[in-house]
């Protein structure tokens, strides 16, 4: 009986350290349309959207610099044109919830490829 007791203490104490120590889950990104490359204005996809589908093309004054979160469901590159041209590819499934202090506070234009 005293054995049993002491599994089921260790069975419990087991559970309870596995869910204290369980790491919380970032908020997931809102969805973004098939072959294409969304940016958000503010973390975690909140805030304004820039749908990208193709082409070279200089973001709207408001997202330059201000590019919070992405998700890439396409491939594409972000341009930056501070200091000459610095280029970061993005490949299908990339994505960052919180971009701003990244390459995101540099983005000036999305493009094809580098």
């Amino acid at each position: 009986m005293r054995a049993r007791t002491v599994r089921t203490l260790l069975v419990a104490g087991t559970v309870v350290l596995a869910t204290l120590g369980s790491p919380t889950t970032a908020q997931a990104l809102p969805a973004c349309p098939r072959n294409a490359i969304c940016l958000w204005h503010f973390q975690d996809g909140t805030g304004e959207v820039y749908v990208w589908r193709g082409g070279y093309v200089d973001l709207p004054s408001r997202f330059t610099d201000h590019v919070g979160s992405f998700r890439a469901n396409r491939t594409g590159a972000f341009i930056d044109w501070a200091t000459g041209k610095e280029c970061r590819p993005v490949r299908v499934g990339d994505y960052a919830s919180n971009y701003q202090g990244r390459f995101g506070g540099k983005i000036d234009a999305v493009a094809t490829s580098c």
